[in-house]
């Protein structure tokens, strides 16, 4: 067992500041304006996770307006990892994509397409030269389709 540590006032240069924290340890920064906490935050590789700490709704919505981070728990540390619902994953240096259910398995996922084509005879209704019965057979294949258009 390591008890919960809080580390007040790290250095910013510390390399508690700047690597993953596995354990019970939690560096608090004190400041005195919000725009020097997103100045900080964006000063450092995008955080795999970002924990504010703030009964000010406010100051978290604009935390979460001006910083990019992988996940976000406010007033509470690793719940959102351990949420089955929601994505973890990180940005940049911190990761790319996401795990966790439906989210993880999606992203670990390959979804192959595959296309059979019926008889012969059918193939050869897209090849000229095109008749005006094969061009109305085309156009409501196409339209029964309902393809997005590219235009």
């Amino acid at each position: 067992y390591i008890s919960p540590t809080l580390i007040e006032q790290a250095p910013a240069n510390a390399s508690i500041m700047s690597e993953e924290i596995f354990g019970p340890v939690l560096p608090v920064i004190t400041y005195r304006d919000i725009g020097e906490v997103v100045r900080q935050i964006n000063a450092a590789p995008k955080p795999l996770a970002l924990y504010i700490f703030s009964k000010n709704k406010a100051r978290m919505r604009q935390i979460l307006a001006q910083t990019s981070s992988g996940g976000v728990a406010i007033n509470h540390v690793v719940l959102h990892y351990a949420h089955g619902n929601l994505p973890f994953g990180g940005v940049n240096n911190s990761g790319i994509g996401s795990a966790h259910g439906e989210f993880g398995f999606k992203a670990f996922s390959h979804e192959r397409a595959v296309l059979k084509s019926g008889p012969v005879l059918m193939a050869k209704m897209f090849f000229p030269p095109y008749t005006g019965l094969k061009q109305k057979m085309i156009r409501w294949t196409v339209d029964s389709l309902r393809l997005p258009s590219l235009f």
